[in-house]
């Protein structure tokens, strides 16, 4: 250390030359420093903190930092260079990131609207998946350990209370460590198992945090905090901000599960529920199946472990404060709230899914709330459904039970949102009684003699329906809705999809038309949109033109083909019109001819004079 208590100025390893501190945390403090021997490369070097250098615990927790970072290599992952001890000091190099961290991005900003909150989210999910296909699970993601570059790449960071997971078991590192107490998961705050959906529960409060600026649960202690994280229903994202998608808060209510079960069964199937919702925002995302558990307590959980992680996080504060002064006090109220905790979870019980999104969950206006069409009339059902321009089909099947033409099935639960007019559709499974007919494969088959069978041979009531399809000739069929094999009542009806073949169309002229003129113009032609980037972050939809479109303006392409759009400001806009003015070209001097020399001139001669 020099003379002021700090690094700077020193050279450790002899090699990394400390300029600057730029973090801290409770374990370590971080440094800017230059790489000597790489050309004065910067680089990040986290310094364990002096007074932790003699405990165990807190050093256990540095070395196993070291080693579960340093065994991944993602680009959304802050990468480890090198480890080293200097005199007294352990330290971490890592790759220097000129950003700010998640935290500070979203105190900056109040919120982040969900366009660009989504693709963060994305990134972060890679980046956890990567490290759980490596046995690696972060137990910290939080907002303070996400880095954001100016360029907004997320990059996952501090793996201190990371752990490695085998088939067989599961050994925490760390002792104490349990995470960030505003972020980590019902079953950290239980003593249970900690696995890699209790990362996908961080993750998703993270994501609540960014979509709404605040967190779903917060208190006056610690403990106070983990006992909501079992037993609290969190406000509702669309409570607090109205413009979030009903898809993306159910995304956010999967992850957040009390019961690991019910959450995605890897990050994986969440970053893909993800990437969904960024082509479809309308769509049908984060599905619980066999009903939310976020209505009250659940019991439903992982095996416990003989030792509470109430118990530990007391230790923690202790550890932590009576460097200070006296908490036994606090120690009290921990001990009293564990209790109450233990008393109020034997009396908790699993609450019905449809009671649930019944209590907590409003309708947002202009959105559809699906009912339970179990056991009503499909007169009745599609005349609700018409009206809420939702999208059905119906699949008939045999009963000696139920009565004919009664809904004994739905592919949607009840309580869930759908866009009125969006592309979701329900898939309603109506009993035909006892006399019905078994349908054939028509798949390939001409549409004429398709309908001849099913009207004139069958006596059953058609609808037909044309789709665009790159796979089925021009007038021949598609499918048939009931399927083939399916029952269907005697006189019924059946929907027939025949194809109009897969016609080209021209890329119109997007270019310079606000955001929503060109989404509709793509609507009209029967093309989708793809890749789209935002090229000033936080940009209101409203205010966002279109600036570059690939395929180009004039591009013959299958219908539904993707098109991908950057949008920018107006000024963007105009910005793209202006060509770069070409260089002027200084003409070439025309070569000088060189003069004839000119010839001397002849004298002229000269007459003798004579003297006299």
């Amino acid at each position: 250390m020099n003379e002021t208590g700090t690094p700077i100025g020193m050279t450790l390893g002899e090699r990394y030359r400390i300029v600057r501190q730029i973090g801290k945390g409770g374990m370590a403090v971080v440094y800017l420093a230059e790489d000597l021997q790489e050309n004065g490369r910067q680089v990040a070097v986290k310094i364990l903190r002096s007074e932790l250098t003699s405990d165990a615990d807190f050093i256990r927790r540095f070395d196993t930092e070291a080693q579960a970072a340093s065994s991944l290599s993602h680009q959304n992952i802050v990468k480890v260079l090198d480890v080293g001890q200097h005199d007294e000091m352990r330290y971490i190099v890592m790759e220097y990131v000129d950003g700010v961290t998640l935290k500070q991005l979203i105190q900056q900003r109040g919120r982040i609207p969900w366009e660009t909150a989504v693709p963060l989210a994305i990134q972060i999910g890679l980046a956890l998946d990567h490290a759980h296909r490596n046995g690696i699970i972060h137990r910290d993601i939080k907002p303070h350990n996400i880095l954001i570059t100016k360029e907004m790449t997320a990059k996952v960071a501090d793996f201190g209370i990371a752990r490695a997971a085998t088939a067989n078991t599961i050994t925490v590192t760390g002792g104490a460590a349990l995470g960030s107490v505003h972020y980590f998961s019902p079953e950290q705050a239980r003593g249970t198992i900690v696995g890699e959906k209790s990362d996908i529960y961080s993750l998703g409060i993270l994501l609540y945090e960014m979509l709404t600026g605040k967190v779903p649960f917060d208190g006056d202690s610690p403990v106070s905090i983990a006992i909501k994280h079992i037993q609290d229903a969190p406000a509702l994202p669309t409570s607090i901000e109205r413009d979030i998608p009903a898809g993306l808060e159910n995304i956010v209510l999967k992850c957040i599960q009390k019961n690991p079960e019910n959450r995605y069964s890897d990050v994986r199937a969440l970053v893909d529920e993800l990437d969904g919702l960024m082509i479809d925002p309308h769509g049908v995302y984060g599905v619980v199946e066999g009903g939310s558990d976020l209505g009250g307590n659940t019991t439903v959980m992982a095996p416990m472990r003989n030792e509470s992680n109430f118990a530990r996080l007391r230790d923690i504060e202790s550890n932590i404060t009576s460097r200070r002064r006296s908490r036994s006090r606090d120690v009290t109220l921990v001990l009293l709230a564990v209790l109450v905790l233990l008393a109020g979870l034997a009396y908790g019980g699993y609450r019905g899914y449809n009671w649930i999104l019944g209590v907590l969950t409003p309708t947002t206006s202009g959105d559809f709330l699906v009912e339970n069409y179990v056991g009503s009339d499909i007169a009745a059902v599609k005349a609700t459904l018409d009206a809420g321009e939702i999208t059905y089909e119906l699949k008939y099947v045999q009963s000696d039970t139920v009565k004919t033409n009664i809904v004994v099935s739905q592919t949607i639960s009840a309580g869930m949102r759908l866009k009125r007019g969006g592309a979701s559709t329900i898939v309603l499974t109506v009993s035909s009684g006892k006399d019905t007919l078994k349908l054939s494969d028509y798949t390939g088959q001409t549409a004429n003699l398709v309908e001849l069978e099913l009207t004139q041979t069958l006596g059953l009531t058609i609808d037909i329906v044309t789709e665009m399809s790159a796979d089925i000739e021009k007038d021949h069929v598609i499918k048939t809705v009931p399927g083939p094999g399916e029952d269907v009542a005697v006189g019924g009806t059946v929907t027939v999809y025949v194809s109009n073949g897969l016609t080209k169309v021209a890329i119109p002229k997007l270019v310079g038309l606000k955001r929503a003129d060109a989404l509709a113009a793509l609507t009209n032609l029967n093309l989708s949109l793809g890749l789209t980037t935002v090229m000033e972050v936080g940009l209101p939809a409203d205010q966002q033109y279109v600036v570059y479109v690939l395929p180009v303006e004039g591009t013959q392409v299958d219908a539904n083909t993707s098109v991908s759009i950057t949008f920018g400001t107006q000024a963007d806009y105009f910005t793209s019109l202006t060509p770069t003015a070409a260089p002027t070209l200084s003409p070439t001097p025309a070569p000088t001819e060189t003069p004839a020399p000119t010839a001397a001139p002849t004298p002229l001669p000269t007459s003798a004079v004579t003297t006299p």
